[in-house]
């Protein structure tokens, strides 16, 4: 077999840069302020300035990113948008952006809210699939590393507040239109309209995108002897074609000079195609053999809504009530079709059919009350209420191999689950000597749950006290301090706590059962931070790190699986620590010339529950990097940039194996040229260095658990596997007009 060889990474990035310098390329679209009577609204137009991060004035550290910071890479998604900000990586599969893992962590450790509200997941571990969240329902994103009382304190690693667009905050209306080229020469579109404006008494927005997302991979799978001999060679061909629907309103009352009542309705829809074949090769003395061939076709359909109200008055001139009532829902089909034939001349035969059904709904119910007190202390108290529904379902069915026609069901598991939360809270505010703010904060929440699975009910309630401080000082207009300590939670995903028994899990003949009785990892972390203003809207920070974590929840070995495989359960198996250093910049470097670059090293410790070693949390990268440069050339009326995103190694540990995970770097470019204040031609370009994701296993075997782990402790490899995975190139232009 003869592999073409590939341009070399160094080639194409010295040729993207050298792209970038000698184009006529384009700018960046900032939303320029304007005022209206008594209310500041944006109006949106096309100018070239370099836009930066925004500065907070939040006593807790966070970071702001306006839509402007990345709408010159034309993000299709919030999980596009993310790759970009500080600390933040992914573990999918390459090309794709699903499930934010702020500060290294598995994405159970991140939180995701829109709007400031929690929102249900089509994942059974609560992780949110950002990649479903169109770029054009986006009006702003905050990475808030430590929480205040007020927020939910889910998310050890830190929380994502996805806030989306208003008639409050634009006015006026835009419309893109774009296309999508990829290296085997497909091609996709997108579309997007919105509109915002206010009548009397009332703002309002809406907008509607629809978008198409193409991912084809190739993934190489080499596996060979512990002395290096190649043992077997398998060819994974993936296409993923994927088309999102989204449609979003919201509108703001006046209800009088008091008081507001804000209605919000967002919908989005996905239809998700997955075509993945297989192909197997046996290796002996150097020959290849065909060992097998095999075939899956996926097809998912998956729709999420969220409805909500918010209603705020001023109770006097130093009190404020407000109220909201929000319902989100999310249904996901999965139906998938395998197949299998000995050879390439053999006809396909029908393997299994497999269906998989989610349904996760969840009602919240939040009220506070902010008062003023005669000293200058700002008090605010509050509640939230909520109820979570998940129910899940996996039927597989046994099939003729020739008609595909199904004879019996081979499996059929279901689970339900209620997860009830009452959540209380007082939080206190206070400024003194002028240049100093001081907030202190108890948040109480308690969560009731009601297990259904395998006729087995269960019962479980838990109650976490979580106090919260953090401290600000301003030295002077450009330079402050901050310092936090609080205590957040991370609660067990649902298959972690269903009894049912999931088969083939994490390999085949393995299976995994739920723990009920699992407890939530609570930690507790330190901040403390440093922010400088630079001339020119720049601003560079600098904080450092460290959580505490107990209870952690583990895999763990607890017999064997019906299969003969290992049975895998969970436990709160062990403590750990996490600690790193954050360092963002944005600096102008002429009048229009920025720079942006970020860097986050991270590391942990946690002792293993197989081996009794010392290693990172699982999925941890050791460092997450980015860069980039945008220019504007005023005299053409247009702009360029590029941005560099990279992420270090991460490392999983199961009893059978120890898994590396690398990728290479991301470079994306983007050129534009503008046409007046309201239009704009955008070219861009993704993964222009062909990235990849590699995979590297030290597999161990034995006839029992036992076995297997004492090999592994001693590190007597079974067998090395790699896997070699990669996707296109992507070229996108794209119209975008404002009015």
């Amino acid at each position: 077999m003869k592999i073409k060889s590939l341009p070399s990474k160094t080639t194409y990035l010295s040729s993207c840069i050298s792209f970038i310098l000698l184009s006529a390329v384009a700018g960046n679209i900032q939303a320029q302020e304007q005022t209206a009577d008594a209310a500041d609204v944006e109006k949106i137009q096309v100018v070239g300035s370099p836009v930066f991060r925004d500065r907070t004035s939040t006593i807790s550290p966070a970071l702001a990113y306006g839509v402007e910071f990345f709408q010159t890479f034309e993000p299709t998604s919030v999980g596009d948008m993310l790759k970009r900000t500080p600390g933040i990586s992914f573990s999918s599969d390459v090309g794709e952006y699903d499930a934010p893992q702020m500060r290294g962590l598995g994405a159970g450790y991140t939180q995701i809210l829109i709007n400031g509200r929690k929102v249900p997941s089509s994942g059974s571990d609560r992780a949110v699939f950002v990649d479903r969240i169109p770029a054009e329902m986006v009006k702003s994103i905050e990475i808030i590393r430590s929480p205040s009382a007020d927020q939910d304190s889910q998310g050890v690693g830190g929380t994502i507040n996805i806030i989306l667009k208003d008639g409050a905050s634009f006015e006026g209306g835009n419309a893109r239109l774009g296309l999508l080229r990829f290296d085997d020469g497909e091609l996709r579109g997108s579309g997007a309209f919105g509109y915002s404006g206010d009548t009397n008494n009332a703002a309002w927005n809406v907008s509607a995108s629809m978008q198409e997302r193409y991912v084809p991979k190739l993934k190489m799978e080499r596996r060979f002897e512990p002395d290096g001999t190649p043992k077997e060679v398998e060819q994974e061909n993936d296409v993923r074609d994927s088309d999102d629907v989204s449609l979003s309103a919201n509108l703001s009352y006046a209800l009088n000079d008091t008081s507001t009542l804000d209605l919000s309705a967002n919908f989005v829809s996905t239809s998700r195609e997955e075509n993945q074949t297989e192909i197997v090769w046996e290796v002996e003395d150097g020959e290849f053999s065909l060992d097998g061939m095999a075939k899956d076709e996926v097809d998912i359909e998956e729709d999420s809504y969220i409805v909500g109200a918010v209603f705020s008055t001023e109770l006097g001139n130093d009190t404020l009530w407000e109220s909201s009532l929000n319902f989100s829902r999310i249904t996901s089909a999965e139906d998938a079709i395998a197949f299998e034939r000995d050879s390439e001349n053999a006809p396909w035969e029908y393997d299994k059919i497999e269906d998989l059904d989610t349904t996760d709904s969840e009602i919240l119910f939040t009220t506070f009350i902010k008062h003023e007190l005669s000293n200058g202390i700002e008090l605010k108290t509050g509640l939230d209420a909520s109820r979570k529904k998940r129910d899940e379902i996996l039927i597989e069915f046994a099939v003729d191999s020739d008609t595909g026609v199904i004879e019996e069901i081979d499996l059929e598991q279901r689970y339900e689950v209620e997860e009830k939360r009452l959540d209380g809270f007082i939080l206190a505010q206070m400024e003194f000597d002028g240049d100093m703010q001081l907030e202190v904060g108890l948040r109480a929440e308690h969560t009731s749950r009601s297990m259904s699975s395998m006729a087995i009910n269960t019962d479980t309630s838990e109650t976490q006290i979580n106090p919260s401080a953090h401290f600000s000082k301003r030295f002077d207009s450009d330079n402050t301090m901050r310092m936090s300590i609080a205590r957040t939670v991370r609660r067990p995903d649902f298959k972690q706590l269903s009894p049912t028994i999931q088969y083939d899990e994490p390999e085949d003949g393995d299976a995994k059962q739920g723990n009920p009785y699992l407890k939530d990892e609570v930690s507790l972390g330190f901040d403390i931070g440093y922010e400088r203003s630079l001339a020119g809207r720049g601003i560079i920070g600098l904080n450092a790190f460290y959580r505490d974590v107990t209870d952690v929840i583990e895999d763990v070995g607890a017999g064997t699986a019906p299969d003969g495989g290992i049975l895998f359960s969970y436990d709160n198996a062990g403590d750990g620590s996490i600690w790193g250093i954050e360092m963002d910049l944005n600096k102008p470097l002429s009048d229009n010339t920025g720079l942006f670059a970020n860097l986050t090293l991270l590391d942990s410790k946690i002792t293993d529950q197989f081996t009794g070693k010392e290693r990172r949390f699982r999925d941890q990268s050791n460092y997450i990097y980015n860069f980039g440069v945008t220019h504007n050339i005023p005299d053409w009326n247009t702009s360029m940039g590029f941005s560099y995103q990279k992420q270090g190694d991460s490392l999983s540990v199961d009893i059978d194996r120890d898994v590396t995970l690398s990728y290479d770097g991301n470079l994306e470019v983007f050129v534009e040229k503008r046409f007046g204040d309201n239009y704009v031609l955008r070219l861009t370009g993704t993964n222009l260095l062909n990235a990849h994701k590699i995979e590297r296993f030290d597999n161990y075997a034995g006839d029992s658990a036992a076995e297997i782990l004492d090999n592994h402790i001693n590190k007597n490899i079974d067998e090395l596997e790699t896997e070699d995975e990669s996707a296109s190139r992507i070229v996108t232009l794209t119209f975008r007009a404002f009015f």
